[in-house]
């Protein structure tokens, strides 16, 4: 009876956990889309060559790569699961390969891109480096749904209406590849128990 007892508690508590988590998470997001929608106005760049809605798209697109790179290798390192490692592997491959094109298109058009985390994904990191076994699968793979999600949307805006037709064209190209990284991270987080609407 005990035993039944403790067990149901550790239970209970490992899904408490995971919960703060989310809403850590969650409000990590919101406060990296208000700071850097912030920072975006405080950083546009007088000699640059495009409207300041498509340097705050640049800016922040490159700020999100950045740190889709360094969860990706913190995940390669601590993954407890060969397919979170593999995924932090592919992440790295692949945002490190759209930050170089971003690179070049920003250098065109004479944009300054900031190479660093903002401050929310630094926090979900420094707490994801803290974590191991299957809580950091977990964790890090919530982290990338809500990552994906507000990434598409921006992508899928400044196709939409962005201004210039080089950068418009930049975020068009990276829509389906965010849509196919945000499935990959579904099907990885229903493979882990993780239910997808988180």
């Amino acid at each position: 009876m005990n035993r039944i007892d403790s067990t149901s508690g550790a239970s209970t508590q490992a899904r408490n956990t995971s919960r703060h988590a989310q809403q850590r998470w969650l409000f990590a997001a919101l406060c990296c889309a208000t700071m850097l929608a912030a920072a975006g106005c405080r950083l546009m760049q007088s000699g640059a060559e495009v409207t300041p809605n498509d340097q705050q798209f640049m800016l922040t697109a490159a700020s999100v790569g950045t740190a889709e790179i360094d969860l990706g290798q913190l995940a390669a390192t601590r993954g407890s699961s060969p397919e979170v490692r593999s995924f932090g592997e592919h992440m790295v491959a692949e945002h490190t390969r759209i930050n170089a094109e971003l690179t070049q298109l920003a250098d065109t058009k004479h944009v300054r891109l900031l190479k660093a985390m903002d401050p929310a994904n630094h926090t979900l990191y420094s707490e994801l480096s803290h974590m191991s076994g299957a809580q950091f699968d977990r964790e890090y793979v919530i982290s990338q749904l809500h990552i994906h999600r507000m990434g598409n949307s921006l992508y899928a805006s400044e196709a939409a209406q962005g201004e210039d037709p080089d950068v418009k064209a930049f975020a068009a190209r990276g829509v389906p590849v965010g849509k196919e990284h945000l499935q990959h991270a579904a099907e990885l987080a229903q493979a882990l128990g993780v239910s997808s609407s988180k």
